[in-house]
């Protein structure tokens, strides 16, 4: 597995640069880590401690960097939205004949509407850590520096005044309100994220045109590869390792997290096509 301290393998958050103040938290992260799972492991296994953190915590961080640069997302579809929907017909069901059934439903209802409200108003990147491959700060922005992504997130914090917060909710109440109960049914449940490592999948090179893909079907710890394209035998099989959508830049930058500049075919095609409409606009 290809591997790298923690400090050079992690992904900082969007529109936050690599600098000292950031090498500088993410060792001191490192060090306090690496000092509890010592002090968590010595009494058990003194010797083997010992010799695993004989050098500090270097080896700790090079195995949190393998992980960094050798785990897949896991996104798992929530079973929550299937098991209300059910239980809603149920008692929809019953609720002629049985009152505690009726008195059920209206409680499933006002769960179900407090919960599209709250998803409305709070569920997103910032709650969930979850950032998505396009959000670049600096990029959307037109600048690269750490000084201008800060002056953006700054005034997108500025943005986000009580005044601003309380009429959004205010609104995102009232458009709740005007839900029917099967249409909150029908709402969508956050997916489970985590994190796997799978040595096969590990072991994949890149391509911005794969001939695979990853899936996670069902509610298990299972990954399936499917084949995107005809596959022959002696064929690579390759997956993509960013959003396989966005343009030739975009896909190159976010590839330098891995430490390559991707030269896959359809890269070099994109490239020389978007060189040559800037030739042409020069002209």
């Amino acid at each position: 597995f290809c591997h790298a301290p923690f400090r050079e393998a992690c992904r900082p958050p969007p529109g936050r640069p690599k600098d000292a103040e950031f090498f500088a938290h993410t060792d001191a992260l490192i060090n306090e880590a690496a000092s509890l799972l010592r002090a968590a492991l010595e009494p058990q296994a003194p010797a083997e401690v010992s010799a695993l953190f004989s050098s500090g915590p270097a080896f700790f961080s090079e195995v949190l960097g393998l992980f960094e640069y050798n785990t897949i997302d896991v996104e798992v579809a929530s079973p929550l939205g299937m098991l209300f929907e059910r239980t809603a017909h149920a008692l929809a069901a019953k609720r002629v004949s049985d009152p505690q059934a009726s008195a059920e439903l209206q409680t499933l209802e006002a769960l179900l509407r407090e919960k599209e409200w709250v998803m409305k108003c709070v569920w997103g990147e910032e709650t969930t850590g979850i950032y998505g491959d396009e959000i670049d700060v600096a990029a959307q922005e037109g600048c690269g520096d750490a000084q201008d992504a800060d002056s953006a997130m700054q005034a997108l914090e500025q943005s986000t005044d009580e005044q601003v917060a309380t009429d959004a909710m205010a609104a995102a109440r009232m458009e709740v309100a005007k839900m029917t109960f099967e249409q909150l049914l029908k709402c969508t449940w956050p997916a489970m994220h985590g994190t796997a490592l799978f040595s096969s999948v590990a072991r994949m090179n890149h391509s911005c045109a794969p001939n695979v893909k990853v899936a996670f079907k069902g509610n298990s710890a299972r990954v399936t590869v499917s084949a995107m394209l005809i596959v022959s035998p002696g064929d690579e099989l390759c997956i993509c390792y960013v959003n396989q959508e966005a343009d030739v830049q975009t896909r190159r930058r976010r590839l330098l997290e891995y430490g390559f500049t991707c030269s896959c075919s359809r890269c070099l095609a994109e490239d020389s096509g978007v060189l040559r409409k800037a030739q042409k606009r020069l002209k």
